[in-house]
């Protein structure tokens, strides 16, 4: 039996950030209108970090595709990526094995992109001054989306030590151009940035209500259980929210789930899916000063779209090697 194994440099030279953003319209579209077959995916967690499997059907392509993506906060202090993962491509007609490809940057990738997506939809237009929290394995391509779909002059990052903050700004700073990328010592500049993005592993917010600006929008990639939460639950309550999926975000998103818990949100709460914003069925921001809370928790319809793209042009191009298992 054949496989076709994908390498993260086969991978990235199959899909820019940009191409990315734009088959996240397909992912989210078929997601909500549920032609795509994505069943709730299974974690399993220890005292070290989670496991997440991910399996999804996607028809128009013919393939099933299923990921194995693990979240070891702990592996920063050893050097070790936080995030990784694989990604097994099969048949839909015969169940045969047709590609394994490193899923670690198709993750950071994907998320990136879904942020890069909500970003274009709901932030404010004219928007020129962002922040980042986080400068681990999702941070570049979060970096990435931001650019690609605003015409930022200014970027704060923050870290949980200010040196990593500074060396990642040193590491972006051929990518960013023409924006400035400052590494940030103080949530001050909270208030200037019209747009936040959040994708650490923090349990508790990562700023308070009163520090952010009018109409900022906030994307929140980071926390996916239902004890995490980068956003404060002040901001969540007054924001206009928006997730991926509203069945897993209403139970792993933590952001979401607490002030539902608490009461501050109504038991029925129901924020818009992207899907239902790209399809006309909910509006997007309706005015300047609105504040706008993108939550996602992650979805297998990101993965399989983006799959299918990879290995199309990978079978095209003869990418990867062909082995035998």
């Amino acid at each position: 039996m054949k496989i076709r194994l994908l390498s993260q440099h086969d991978i990235r030279r199959t899909l820019t950030m940009e191409q990315a953003i734009e088959l996240m319209k397909d992912a989210f579209v078929a997601l909500t209108q549920g032609t795509i077959q994505v069943p709730v995916r299974t974690n399993i967690t220890n005292v070290s970090g989670t496991m997440l499997y991910k399996p999804a059907l996607m028809p128009s392509s013919s393939i099933f595709g299923l990921k194995a993506v693990s979240v070891f906060p702990g592996n920063a202090d050893h050097k070790l990526p936080v995030t990784t993962g694989v990604m097994l491509i099969n048949d839909s007609e015969t169940g045969l094995p047709r590609a394994l490809m490193d899923a670690q940057y198709l993750t950071a990738l994907r998320t990136g992109a879904a942020s890069g997506l909500a970003t274009r939809l709901l932030a404010n237009p004219e928007t020129k001054v962002a922040a980042l929290f986080g400068t681990g394995g999702q941070a570049a391509c979060q970096l990435q989306a931001m650019l690609a779909v605003r015409s930022l002059q200014q970027v704060y990052f923050f870290s949980r030590k200010l040196a990593n903050a500074e060396a990642f700004c040193h590491e972006q700073a051929e990518l960013a151009d023409s924006c400035k990328l400052v590494p940030a010592s103080s949530r001050d500049v909270l208030s200037e940035c019209g747009l936040i993005t959040a994708a650490t592993n923090s349990k508790t917010p990562l700023f308070a209500d009163e520090e952010i600006a009018t109409g900022v929008h906030i994307n929140g990639i980071g926390s996916f259980r239902p004890e995490m939460a980068e956003v404060p639950s002040d901001t969540v309550c007054r924001a206009e929210v928006f997730v991926d999926h509203r069945e897993a975000a209403l139970h792993e998103a933590g952001d979401i789930v607490a002030p539902m818990k608490s009461g501050r949100l109504p038991s029925d709460f129901t924020p818009a899916e992207l899907g239902e914003v790209l399809l006309g069925q909910r509006p997007g921001r309706t005015s300047e000063e609105q504040t706008t809370f993108f939550k996602s928790v992650g979805n297998a319809v990101q993965d399989i779209v983006c799959a299918a793209e990879i290995l199309s042009i990978a079978e095209r191009e003869s990418l990867g090697q062909i082995v035998d298992i």
